[in-house]
C-alpha cells in the first residue's frame, strides 16, 4: 500500500456549474449569469485553500458528469474527480465517506460554500478523528459545513431534513442514539443568500 492510500480523505463536494442550476437563492438577486460566476468563484477559492492540505488526500466529488470547467479544475489543482452516487445529500455524503474509509483511517466531506475553511480547520478535523468517531464543523444557519467519520455511520445521514436549520441538531441526536463520540469544531458560516455573498466579498478574495 502506498503511503497516500492510508492518509485521511477530504472529499470536496461541488456541483457541476450549470446556468440556472447553481446558487439559485443568489440568482433571485443577482441573476442566473452572476450566480453561475459566483458558484465558480467559490469552488475555485475552496480548491485553492484545500487541494493541498498536508497529510490529507483531497478529491473533487461532483454531482454529475464533469464538464470542461470541472476538468480544468481537476487539472489546475491536480485533483482526482469522483462522482457522487445515491439519492439525497445524506446518501451521497455517506457513500463518499465510505469510499474514503476503504483505504484510509478517516474521511471528511466539505462543501464549497464555507470561506472560513482553511488547511488549519481540516487539520483540526483530522486530529479530532484520532479520538472521536465523528467530527462536525457547525454552521451558523443550523447545519454543518464539514463532517468526518472514522467508521461507517449511516445513522447520521438518514432521516435528516437537509437544507433546514435542524440539520446539526438532528445529526447530534442521531449520534447520541448510536453511541458515537462527537467532536465539534469552531462554528463557521456559509454562503446561501445575497447578504452572505456580500459578506464574502468583504473578505477581499
Amino acid at each position: 500500500m502506498r503511503l497516500s492510500e492510508s492518509l485521511p480523505r477530504l472529499c470536496i463536494f461541488a456541483r457541476v456549474p450549470r446556468h440556472g442550476q447553481v446558487k439559485t437563492r443568489l440568482a433571485t438577486r443577482l441573476g442566473d449569469e452572476a450566480a453561475l460566476a459566483a458558484h465558480i468563484t467559490l469552488v475555485e477559492d475552496t480548491l485553492r485553500r484545500l487541494a493541498r492540505v498536508p497529510g490529507v488526500v483531497s478529491e473533487l466529488w461532483l454531482d454529475d458528469q464533469p464538464d470542461g470547467v470541472c476538468r480544468r479544475w481537476a487539472e489546475d489543482f491536480d485533483l482526482p474527480i469522483r462522482r457522487q452516487a445515491g439519492g439525497d445529500l445524506g446518501e451521497r455524503m455517506h457513500g463518499a465517506l465510505l469510499a474514503g474509509l476503504a483505504t484510509a483511517s478517516g474521511a471528511m466531506v466539505v462543501g464549497t460554500d464555507c470561506p472560513l475553511f482553511d488547511q488549519g480547520y481540516v487539520t483540526a478535523a483530522v486530529a479530532a478523528l484520532t479520538s472521536a468517531d465523528v467530527v462536525l464543523g457547525p454552521a451558523a444557519d443550523g447545519g454543518y459545513g464539514l463532517v468526518g467519520i472514522r467508521r461507517p455511520a449511516p445513522e447520521l445521514f438518514s432521516d435528516i431534513p437537509w437544507g433546514t436549520s435542524r440539520v446539526l441538531e438532528m445529526t447530534l441526536s442521531a449520534a447520541r442514539r448510536a453511541g458515537f463520540q462527537v467532536s465539534l469544531l469552531p462554528e463557521i458560516w456559509d454562503i446561501d443568500t445575497f447578504d452572505d455573498w456580500q459578506r464574502y466579498l468583504r473578505l477581499g478574495r
